[in-house]
């Protein structure tokens, strides 16, 4: 590997759930049998550092001269998650390695870590014709189906083995239902973790994550439920607590001013004005144009026109826009504002979202935002996506919620999520 070595690990004591998933594997241990393992649970729970550290061990001495799959969700959080932490327990205990960046792969002694993201719905045509002795999965209820069938397909040499790791999903999920629910008819070994399960976190710090998340999110990241999201996304919303009046803002000049904008020719455009002060997230104002109901389309000239007049001519302005409007960005950015990439992850932004609403650390001003208000009692999870295993909100009247989750998950830095 070129450049810094990462720094080895200072590892802590393991617990008994921990080192069940190191050597789940090994002949003795009652599990071997067993061609798949999955550890689902909640998180910082131990499961990830456990499973790596397993498959490692399992891989190379179990091997030589075999090819292997590693897979994240995205190229950038599988070096996030799992190739920072394997190539810093690779150090901690002197094996040598080689990342070879540009080939994606890794190599360990004679065998090959083959590197891929699963995010898109073709991925899995990346692994067609090859031939693994196993794989280590991050994240896999993130996958689509398509590339957990082929990525178990590949492991056809004799002894493979499939490693996985999760956070829970809804009840549908095919993680939960095809793999859980079935668990000994197709040879899957599933250990369940949760926060005891990880020796290294204080009792601090595993009440600040449970702050971090409310509703059916607090049940799958604290408690490790397999439980589907149902009926209002934001029942924390509360009319009393989540609004002000015009005369309750604080001073704008302690506050940093920003603008998120959820962009739309056809479907509605909404940009909400909102004045940051640290701790809270006040939203005075908002604008609304419906290109159906007022029957004209607005050229992204005539939006940044209309957005001008909204600032009252301030340009000294955070503007957070849907990553996809790139010609409108690009209208932004000639009009001289500075211009942000909003984070457009739907599932994390709406966790988010939920937790600065029950932290009443959003507060819309209420006659300035009708919208918003009206959007935020009417915004639902799609019950038909959540029988397919699918957990998104209903496509319908959620242009001031698109906007609201951009400024929260691109904005909403973690000491603000746990207060």
């Amino acid at each position: 590997m070129s450049g810094e070595k990462p720094a080895p690990f200072r590892l802590c004591p393991f617990s008994p759930k921990q080192r069940q998933a190191m050597l789940w594997w090994r002949t003795g241990s009652g599990r071997e049998h067993y061609r798949m393992m999955l550890a689902d649970g909640a998180i910082r729970s131990g499961k990830t550092v456990a499973m790596i550290l397993s498959f490692l061990l399992w891989s190379l001495s179990s091997f030589t001269d075999r090819d292997f799959i590693v897979a994240g969700v995205t190229g950038g959080a599988l070096r996030r998650n799992v190739l920072s932490p394997m190539f810093r327990l690779l150090e901690t205990f002197g094996v040598p390695y080689e990342w070879k960046r540009t080939e994606a792969r890794v190599v360990i002694g004679s065998n090959v870590y083959h590197l891929f993201g699963a995010d898109k719905d073709n991925a899995q045509d990346k692994l067609q014709g090859m031939t693994a002795a196993g794989a280590y999965a991050d994240e896999v209820a993130l996958f689509p189906r398509s590339f957990v069938d082929q990525m178990i397909g590949r492991c056809s040499v004799a002894g493979s083995k499939i490693f996985m790791n999760c956070n829970p999903n809804g009840a549908y999920h095919y993680i939960k239902t095809d793999f859980i629910d079935k668990a000994e008819e197709i040879g899957l070994f599933r250990l369940h973790f949760t926060m005891d399960d990880n020796l290294s976190l204080s009792q601090e710090i595993r009440e600040s994550y449970a702050r971090s998340f409310q509703g059916v999110f607090y049940r799958q990241y604290i408690l490790g439920e397999w439980v589907s999201a149902e009926g209002a996304v934001y029942p924390m919303w509360d009319d009393a607590e989540n609004t002000c009046g015009a005369d309750e803002l604080p001073p704008e000049s302690d506050c940093r001013r920003l603008v998120a904008v959820d962009y739309g020719t056809a479907n509605p455009c909404v940009f909400l004005d909102v004045l940051d002060d640290g701790k809270v997230f006040w939203i005075r104002n908002e604008y609304y144009w419906d290109s159906a109901a007022r029957r004209k389309q607005k050229t992204d000239a005539e939006y940044a026109a209309d957005l001008a007049a909204f600032l009252g001519g301030d340009r000294d302005v955070q503007v957070i826009v849907d990553p996809s409007a790139a010609s409108f960005k690009t209208e932004l950015r000639n009009r001289g504002y500075r211009v942000q990439d909003a984070r457009n992850e739907v599932r994390e932004g709406i966790a988010t979202t939920a937790v600065l609403i029950g932290n009443r650390q959003i507060r819309a001003v209420r006659d300035r935002c009708p919208c918003l208000m009206k959007e935020v009692h009417g915004y639902l999870w799609d019950e038909k996506a959540r029988q397919r295993g699918e957990e998104r909100p209903l496509k319908e009247r959620d242009h001031a919620m698109d906007a609201l989750r951009y400024l929260c998950h691109t904005r909403a830095d973690r000491f603000r999520r746990l207060q």
